[in-house]
């Protein structure tokens, strides 16, 4: 059943259960966070690619203002609590200064597959490897890990938002075990490239590049 939702679009998308630092100064959402604060309602941020508003997003609770500065300002923390698919989006909420639109939420299938699971945490131990960032998870069996994942292995932007529409956490699972078998492959060629490079006496210091 669909329900109407004040809206925050950014270029960005925000996955159930993550937390989101954010410095709020323009008027509109200045009104709509102290409306949060004062009555406890939600808010959706749909992600804003390409100059328009995803048809998904994802509905968000503040959990604390760190600070309100003297014009107004404030820096807050917020919470994804759900997806939904947005049916309308108004530029301005009836008579409010922020957007708003109505959405129908999305049910979220928490089921997972061991096999699929074993996949995609050894795609995601090498995708991190070849990178060298130090990423480590001792546990990959946390109910929709997918949602956590997906920040972690390099998806653009409109696939953040492909993956938010899948209500299925097998089914994103296996949207992530794709992508690393598509973009795996390309590191582990820069990765040849470098040693290759590194090898060669007359390469291995490099002037930087000023751009």
């Amino acid at each position: 059943m669909s329900k109407f939702l004040p809206l925050f679009p950014l270029q960005l998308v925000v996955f159930p259960g993550e937390k989101l630092k954010l410095h709020i100064f323009e008027p509109r959402y200045k009104q709509l966070i102290g409306e949060c604060r004062d009555s406890q309602i939600t808010f959706g941020i749909p992600a804003y690619i390409d100059n328009r508003v995803a048809e998904y997003g994802t509905e968000m609770r503040l959990l604390r203002i760190f600070a309100t500065h003297p014009g107004g300002e404030m820096d807050i923390l917020v919470e994804g609590i759900g997806v939904f698919h947005l049916e309308d989006f108004q530029r301005q909420a009836h008579d409010k200064l922020y957007p708003g639109g109505h959405v129908t939420p999305l049910d979220i299938d928490e089921a997972a597959f061991p096999v699929t699971l074993e996949e995609l945490a050894e795609q995601y131990a090498r995708f991190h490897d070849l990178l060298k960032t130090g990423y480590t998870r001792d546990r990959f069996d946390i109910k929709n890990i997918s949602y956590q994942l997906a920040q972690e292995v390099g998806l653009s932007l409109v696939q953040k938002v492909q993956l938010l529409a899948i209500s299925k956490e097998s089914d994103r699972q296996l949207y992530l075990i794709q992508h690393l078998h598509k973009i795996i492959p390309v590191l582990e060629g820069a990765e040849d490239t470098r040693r290759r490079v590194k090898g060669n006496g007359h390469f291995t210091k490099l002037p930087p590049i000023n751009l």
